[in-house]
C-alpha cells in the first residue's frame, strides 16, 4: 500500500513512517517546511510540503495513496488560545480530510488522544463506549477532529492513545523527573492508584495496524499497553535517573488547593500542573481490549523498558 503520513517530525509519526517502510508499504511524509521533513528523508519514497492550515498546499499530496495516517498537530496543555488549537487540529484535518477524498483515499487514521474522555477518565477502567467530555482548548479541538472524521465520508479509524512513553516523552518523564530530582515529588495518598501507559512503539504499531487491516474500518480503539501503579513508574523513573525513589504523600485536598491556587508554572509556589495532578490522585486507566480483539494487536515494549528509555533521554538532556 501508499500511505501518507503526517507528523513525522515528532515522535509518534516519525516511527509510524518507519514501521510502515520496514513493512513493505511505499509511505509518503507530509511535513510544513524541508527542514521539518527532513526527520524523515532516508525512510519515505516523497516529503510533501504542506500547511495544514492552508488548504490550497494540501492539493495533491494524497495523489496515488491508499490510506492516510494523520499524527501532525498542535500538542500542549491546553491551556493555550483555544482558536489556535481549533484552526490546527480542527480545520486543519478537516483541509486534510478533504485533500484526501480528492485525491481518491480509502482509509483516513487518526491520531487522537484519551484526554477527549475528559473527566469522565475518573471512573477507571475507560472503554470506547464511554462519552467524550470537553476539558480544555487541545482536548476539545481533538474531540471536534473526530467530529469531523467520522463525517467525513472515508473509512475511518480513531485512536486514543494515553500516557505515550519512551525517548522524546513530552509529557510524562518532563513533568515528573523535575520534581523527583528537587526532592518535591509528593504522592497523593498512598500512591497505589493506577494508570495506563503506551510506549511510544506499541503506539506506532496499533496505527499501521489500524492504515492496512480490514477489520479496523470506521472503528475507534484505546491504545495502551499496561495497568501500572503510579508508585511503581515513578520509582522506575527514580532508578533511571539515578536517585532514590520519593517517600513523600500528603491529601490530595492539600496538594490540589496549592495546584489550583498556584497554576503558572513562573509562580514561586506551583508545585505542579492541572494535568499530572488528576491522574497522581484517581484511577485514571483505559481499557484497550477492543483493539487487542479486532486487529490481534499486542504491545511488544514492556512499560518499564519504555519508561527506562524516556527516563534516560530526559536525563541526558537536562541533568547536570
Amino acid at each position: 500500500m501508499r500511505i501518507l503520513v503526517t507528523g513525522t517530525s515528532g515522535l509518534v509519526g516519525n516511527l509510524i513512517a518507519r514501521r510502515l517502510a520496514f513493512e513493505g508499504h511505499s509511505v509518503r511524509a507530509l511535513s510544513r517546511n524541508p527542514a521539518s521533513g527532513a526527520h524523515a528523508q532516508g525512510v519515505v519514497e516523497k516529503v510533501e510540503i504542506a500547511d495544514l492550515t492552508i488548504p490550497s498546499t494540501l492539493t495533491g499530496v494524497a495523489d496515488g495513496c491508499d490510506a492516510v495516517v494523520h499524527c501532525a498537530g498542535l500538542v500542549g496543555s491546553g491551556r493555550g488560545d483555544a482558536a489556535e488549537y481549533l484552526r490546527v487540529n480542527a480545520e486543519g484535518t478537516r483541509a486534510l480530510l478533504n485533500a484526501a477524498k480528492a485525491s481518491g483515499v480509502k482509509r483516513f487514521v487518526f491520531m487522537s488522544t484519551a484526554g477527549v474522555y475528559g473527566l469522565n477518565m475518573l471512573k477507571g477502567n475507560v472503554d470506547e463506549t464511554t462519552p467524550t467530555f470537553k476539558s480544555n482548548g487541545y482536548t476539545n479541538s481533538k474531540i471536534a477532529a473526530e467530529e469531523i472524521v467520522r463525517a467525513g465520508g472515508l473509512e475511518y479509524v480513531i485512536l486514543r492513545p494515553y500516557w505515550i512513553t519512551g525517548g522524546g516523552d513530552r509529557f510524562l518523564i518532563p513533568s515528573v523527573a523535575p520534581m523527583l530530582m528537587n526532592g518535591t515529588f509528593t504522592y497523593l495518598g498512598d500512591g497505589q492508584q493506577e494508570w495506563s501507559l503506551s510506549a511510544v512503539e506499541n503506539v506506532s504499531a496499533a496505527a499501521a495496524l489500524a492504515a492496512v487491516h480490514p477489520g479496523a474500518a470506521n472503528q475507534v480503539y484505546n491504545v495502551a499497553d499496561a495497568t501500572v501503579r503510579i508508585s511503581e513508574t515513578v520509582e522506575t523513573i527514580a532508578k533511571a535517573l539515578g536517585i532514590p525513589a520519593p517517600t513523600r504523600h500528603s491529601s490530595a485536598f492539600r496538594v490540589g488547593l496549592q495546584v489550583f491556587l498556584h497554576q503558572s508554572p513562573d509562580d514561586p509556589a506551583h508545585v505542579m500542573s492541572i494535568d499530572l495532578f488528576f491522574p497522581l490522585w484517581r484511577v485514571m486507566t483505559l481499557n484497550a481490549q477492543k483493539i487487542r480483539r479486532d486487529l490481534g494487536w499486542e504491545p511488544k515494549i514492556p512499560w518499564r523498558d519504555s519508561i527506562t528509555e524516556g527516563a534516560l533521554a530526559w536525563k541526558r538532556k537536562n541533568a547536570p
